[in-house]
């Protein structure tokens, strides 16, 4: 299972400090160029289709548009890396009516048609897959959606609109969707808090992706692992509600610590809201990494029990 973090053309150049983190870019005209500008190019890539900020504005590019943004992205990414592009999807926000609903499911499955058509015509060079996304609403749509993207052939899948959804249905959704097209197989778009993180790493899915370091970065906020735990910064000057705040660093050896901690308590300008989200993800990485490692211990627990004498390799 891997975490992929979201990026954006003013976000911190991640790779920069974890050579090997999987990274999500949007094809919005702003990201357009921006793998340029990597020092260290991501060795995994999902290149998604920017569908949540389009869905806020009067017009939206066309798919077409969308696929060479994409295709620009991919371009100019190094030999070699694995990438996932992902179909135009409707997102269900703002989508308060059944029919409304249903209409941006069937809305997202008709793209998703017409994107496979594209991604075969312009022979998208190796290394790459095409990503079904499942819009749906509850288990019914999330089962309708994911039999329909299997039937035009695709065999690699996320699951979108879940944020705004109470953790309990989105964990629920997220099993509906990996029953079906299998854990091994599924994406989870946006979906990264700790009680989620634990129930993904149950089922199994392949990967999730998060832009939560760097939002929490820009809300002056910054985590610390072992336990986890969000602070806001004494600092700033901002009307935060929350009253966990704190004015010195803690023991940390992530990489912008190991060099000054007090950066990260600098608010602004954005420079150091960047080394923020560097530190923010060093410790979500961790927690992650930890919540992985129980799985295994107890994985490794059962098997011990169930055959004597064999060690799991997992």
């Amino acid at each position: 299972m891997e975490f992929y973090v979201g990026w954006s053309h003013s976000d911190a150049f991640f790779t920069d400090y974890f050579p090997n983190c999987p990274v999500l870019i949007s094809a919005v005209p702003d990201n357009r160029g921006t793998m340029k500008k990597f020092k260290n190019k991501p060795k995994k890539l999902i290149l998604d289709c920017g569908s949540v900020l389009y869905s806020k504005q009067k017009s939206r590019p066309t798919l077409r548009e969308i696929f060479n943004i994409q295709l620009s992205l991919l371009n100019d990414c190094t030999p070699g890396t694995k990438v996932a592009l992902v179909h135009f999807d409707e997102p269900m926000i703002n989508k308060k009516s059944l029919s409304e609903r249903y209409a941006a499911m069937e809305r997202t499955l008709y793209n998703a048609y017409e994107y496979l058509k594209h991604y075969e015509l312009f022979g998208v060079r190796d290394g790459t897959y095409p990503m079904g996304v499942i819009q749906g609403y509850d288990q019914a749509s999330i089962k309708f959606s994911a039999h329909e993207l299997m039937k035009m052939g695709y065999r690699k899948f996320g699951i979108g609109s879940l944020l705004a959804k109470h953790h309990v249905t989105q964990i629920e959704m997220i099993q509906s969707a990996a029953d079906i097209v299998g854990p091994s197989n599924l994406h989870v778009f946006g979906v990264t808090g700790i009680p989620q993180m634990r129930a993904m790493v149950d089922i199994g899915v392949s990967s999730f992706d998060s832009t939560r370091p760097t939002m929490a970065a820009a809300f002056f906020q910054v985590f610390y692992s072992k336990p986890f735990r969000t602070f806001v910064l004494s600092s700033t000057r901002a009307k935060l509600t929350s009253s966990n705040r704190i004015g010195d660093p803690l023991p940390c050896d992530c990489p912008v610590c190991q060099e000054n901690p007090n950066d990260l308590f600098v608010p602004s300008p954005r420079d150091y809201m960047r080394l923020r989200s560097i530190h923010n993800y060093y410790h979500l990485l961790t927690e992650f990494k930890d919540i992985l490692e129980q799985k295994r211990r107890e994985f490794d627990a059962v098997s011990n029990v169930l055959w004597p004498g064999i060690k799991s390799n997992l």
